[in-house]
């Protein structure tokens, strides 16, 4: 990727990320959750991750003009989720910018349309539970190229899927303040048979047939007042593989381990800083097996931007807005008040217990005395 681009593409997307007025949809970094936006709510999530290696050549045939490279694989995305109605939400993404790392082009800029659509916040157990669904599709866009290496697969095809969505909340009333779990499990086709993987001049390979596969994820999030801190288990598992997949850069199943911290400074905004960590091996490397680069990322640096747009419903301000966070306030002025309720009427069970104390030893020095007095 030209460094100019990238300085280019910097420019241009920190005024976006600053000027936007919070937080996306509900979800963490990768793990979505299974509540939804307030009706009328507008958010806001943009992203940058990105992966870097030394490129080496392996074995002793290195060619003279060969020379080891800093390898960059740098991914944007920039997103928006609107509550459309009670229990449903609709995100639509975009793919500012990837790497591809081909000779015959170097990045997709902007790539592909992503939309999903979320019903969820179906509470059971006095709300402490949260069950939903999400479809997802990816709509191709004109001129991309697809089948690059270091990225799940796509070969730009119209790919759909379908996935559970399963929340548990600590605090069945305040799940933004309250320690929480999220699973999901869905499947997800990527739409490819007959779609070209590699084009020589006189041939062309496509996909054989469509490939699918179950994507699932495990999550943890701990609030606090400024920071939330966040443990996800991610990844994906072929039912039908990609093929054929000596023309396939990525093939393999994946397993990701993600710890990220979010910084709240105000209620409309947040800061994302995560990093994915493969568990997974790889059964090859790179199809340029002269140099030493894996098929997928052995770690990627992820940061990101949320803001909330806008609450435009009757209901007032979205949840982190002002309307909740003053019932918040106004919660835990009640339990000081509470607290130092019961402060006083301890102190004064005390002053009670050593007023008694204090009568019944006069008591018994009056008593002393008449009897005293009578000898």
């Amino acid at each position: 990727m030209s460094v100019y681009y990238k300085l280019i593409l910097i420019l241009v997307l920190v005024p976006v990320f600053v000027l936007a007025g919070t937080f996306g949809s509900k979800n963490l970094l990768h793990v979505q959750t299974a509540s939804t936006l307030d009706p009328g709510r507008l958010d806001l999530r943009t992203n940058l991750r990105f992966y870097t290696k030394v490129a080496e050549y392996l074995g002793q045939n290195k060619p003279e003009d060969f020379s080891s490279y800093n390898l960059w694989v740098v991914q944007s995305n920039m997103l928006l989720t609107y509550g459309i109605m009670e229990n449903f939400d609709i995100t639509v993404m975009s793919r500012i910018y990837q790497d591809l790392n081909n000779p015959k082009k170097e990045y997709n800029s902007p790539e592909d349309i992503y939309i999903d659509l979320k019903v969820g916040s179906f509470g059971l157990s006095n709300n402490r539970f949260h069950v939903g669904f999400l479809g997802k599709v990816r709509i191709p866009t004109q001129g991309a190229n697809y089948n690059y290496a270091f990225e799940p697969y796509t070969a730009g095809g119209f790919e759909y899927g379908l996935m559970g969505l399963f929340s548990f909340y600590n605090d069945p009333y305040l799940h933004d303040r309250s320690f929480s779990i999220h699973a999901n499990l869905g499947w997800y086709n990527h739409n490819d048979a007959g779609k070209t993987l590699w084009e020589y001049p006189n041939r062309k390979i496509v996909a054989e047939g469509n490939a699918t596969e179950l994507q699932y994820g495990l999550g943890f999030a701990y609030p606090t007042e400024l920071f939330n801190l966040n443990l996800e288990l991610w990844g994906n598992s072929f039912i039908s593989s990609p093929k054929p997949a000596e023309y396939i850069y990525s093939t393999d199943n994946y397993i990701y381990f993600t710890p990220s911290i979010k910084f709240k400074p105000r209620t409309w905004m947040s800061f994302d800083l995560g990093l994915d960590i493969r568990l997974s091996s790889v059964s090859k490397d790179f199809p340029l097996e002269t140099l030493n680069l894996p098929m997928y990322p052995s770690w990627r640096m992820y940061m990101g931007l949320n803001f909330t747009l806008m609450p435009i419903s009757g209901k007032g301000k979205a949840a982190g807005g002002k309307t909740v966070q003053s019932k918040v306030d106004f919660f835990e002025s009640l339990l000081r008040e509470r607290q130092r309720s019961r402060s006083i009427e301890e102190e004064l069970r005390r002053l009670k217990r050593e007023r008694e104390q204090a009568e019944k030893e006069l008591e018994e020095l009056r008593q002393m005395l008449e009897e005293q007095g009578k000898k």
